[in-house]
C-alpha cells in the first residue's frame, strides 16, 4: 500500500526531529564529558605541583659552604688555637766597646761637719755613763740626720763594730738622749736640709 505524500513528508519531518535530538543530546554529552575532561585535568595539575612541593621540602638542605681557609670542623668542636710563633733567634755576641771612666763630682763637704764632731766629742763623759758596768770596751757606729739650721737629729742607727755588743734597750735609750738634748749649733744656712752623718763612739 503505497503512502501518501503528506505522510511520507511528515515520517521525514519525524525523523529529522529524532535526528536533531539524538543530535543535541550527544552535544551535550559530549560537553559534559568535555568540562569533566577539564576538571580531571585540573586536578591532576595540582596533584603533580603539590607532589612536585613535597619532594623538595623532603630533600636535605644544602651543606654550607665552606669560607677559604677554613677546615671542617664538628659541631660544638671549639678550632684548636694557632701555634705560637717561633721564638726569635737571639742576636750573636756583640763586640764590647770601651767607654769613657765616668768622672762624677765629688760630694760637697758640709762646712759645719767639724764644728759637729767637736760637739759629739765634747759628749763623751755623758756617754761613758751610759756603759757604766760594761763588761769590755767596744765601738759603735752611729749614723743620724742632722738638720744644720736647727741642730736636732733624728732617726738614729746603731751598728756593733768589730764584734762588740749589742745595745740593750737601757744603753741605747742613754746614748740617744745623750746626742740629741742638747741640740747642736752648726753655722749653717736656715734653708739647709737635713743631712745623714755617721761616724764610730768608742766607749
Amino acid at each position: 500500500m503505497k503512502r501518501r505524500p503528506a505522510d511520507r513528508r511528515a515520517a521525514a519531518a519525524a525523523l529529522a526531529k529524532r535526528r536533531a535530538a539524538v543530535r543535541a543530546s550527544l552535544r551535550g554529552r559530549t560537553r559534559q564529558q568535555d568540562r569533566k575532561g577539564r576538571r580531571w585535568l585540573v586536578l591532576a595539575v595540582i596533584l603533580a605541583v603539590l607532589l612536585a612541593l613535597l619532594c623538595q621540602c623532603r630533600e636535605d638542605p644544602p651543606p654550607p659552604e665552606e669560607l677559604p681557609g677554613e677546615g671542617v670542623l664538628a659541631v660544638g668542636v671549639p678550632a684548636p688555637p694557632a701555634p705560637p710563633p717561633a721564638p726569635e733567634e737571639p742576636p750573636g755576641a756583640v763586640a764590647r766597646k770601651p767607654r769613657p771612666a765616668f768622672e762624677g763630682e765629688p760630694p760637697a763637704r758640709l762646712p759645719w761637719l767639724g764644728a759637729f764632731r767637736m760637739q759629739v766629742a765634747a759628749r763623751s763623759p755623758r756617754l761613758a755613763a751610759c756603759f757604766v758596768g760594761a763588761t769590755a770596751p767596744g765601738r759603735l757606729k752611729w749614723t743620724a740626720s742632722v738638720a744644720p739650721a736647727t741642730g736636732q737629729v733624728s732617726e738614729h742607727v746603731f751598728e756593733s763594730v768589730l764584734g762588740a755588743d749589742e745595745l740593750t734597750q737601757a744603753q741605747r735609750t742613754c746614748v740617744v738622749d745623750v746626742l740629741s738634748d742638747p741640740t747642736y749649733r752648726l753655722a749653717a744656712d736656715e734653708r739647709a736640709t737635713p743631712s745623714r752623718v755617721s761616724m764610730v763612739i768608742e766607749f
